[in-house]
């Protein structure tokens, strides 16, 4: 789901198709996984934003956004409205133990 702020303010939403991360091959990806296709096919999907809240995700990812100029944000809100209000009020907590 991507949501677009504005001035504020959440101004649109939009559903972009999401390649599956979870139980993927590494063979012959580096330690942290900067050769890794299907990280590639999702930061393509979303390099127009500037930050990608999510549940957890492995330090390699980390690194990738980070180097892509995206923000990672580790929540521990489950609902995406939820995590919306927590950005807009100031109160999104980054869980940087949910890097893996």
């Amino acid at each position: 789901m991507i949501v677009t702020i504005e001035d504020g303010r959440e101004t649109a939403r939009e559903i972009r198709a999401k390649s599956a991360c979870h139980g993927h091959d590494h063979a012959g990806a580096t330690p942290d996984h900067h050769d890794d296709v299907h990280h590639d096919a999702l930061l393509s999907t979303i390099a127009d934003c500037q930050m990608l809240v999510a549940g957890g995700m492995g330090a390699g990812m980390d690194t990738r956004l980070r180097g892509g100029g995206i923000t990672p944000v580790r929540t521990r809100t489950l609902a995406i409205d939820t995590a919306v209000a927590d950005y807009l009020s100031g109160h999104l907590t980054d869980h940087v133990e949910l890097v893996h």
